[in-house]
């Protein structure tokens, strides 16, 4: 899926490569933690950390992973409830009032005023 962003390189050939790359980046960190050095706290740090010329395929992917969103279940949770009253909404609304809701939102351009009654 991310292939373009990897380079231009054999499918093959490129997944031959990131993993080689990979190990040697995993072996760079193990070495750190040996020699009890300090880790990155956070991806973005991670990524400062990566030499884009040494790592080309670790550094794209960390790129990659940092603008991956992040899924929330509240904002998922939130966004349900929203179309449960939605559709709840629109079961308690009467035929003339969904019909002048439709008016309203093809005529925009005409000014209403709201001090009107209509019997």
């Amino acid at each position: 899926m991310y292939g373009q962003l990897l380079g231009s390189t054999v499918p093959s050939t490129r997944a031959t490569l990131i993993l080689a790359e990979v190990h040697v980046w995993r072996s760079r960190w193990l070495r750190v933690k040996r020699e009890g050095g300090i880790f990155p706290s956070s991806v973005e740090e991670t990524a400062k950390e990566c030499d884009r010329h040494l790592y080309p395929y670790v550094s794209s992917l960390l790129d990659i992973f940092i603008s991956l969103p992040v899924s929330v279940t509240s904002a998922e949770r939130s966004f349900s409830t929203l179309s449960k009253l939605k559709s709840w909404l629109r079961a308690q609304m009467g035929q003339t009032r969904l019909s002048g809701l439709a008016l309203l939102n093809v005529h925009r351009d005409i000014d209403i005023s709201i001090d009107r009654v209509i019997d």
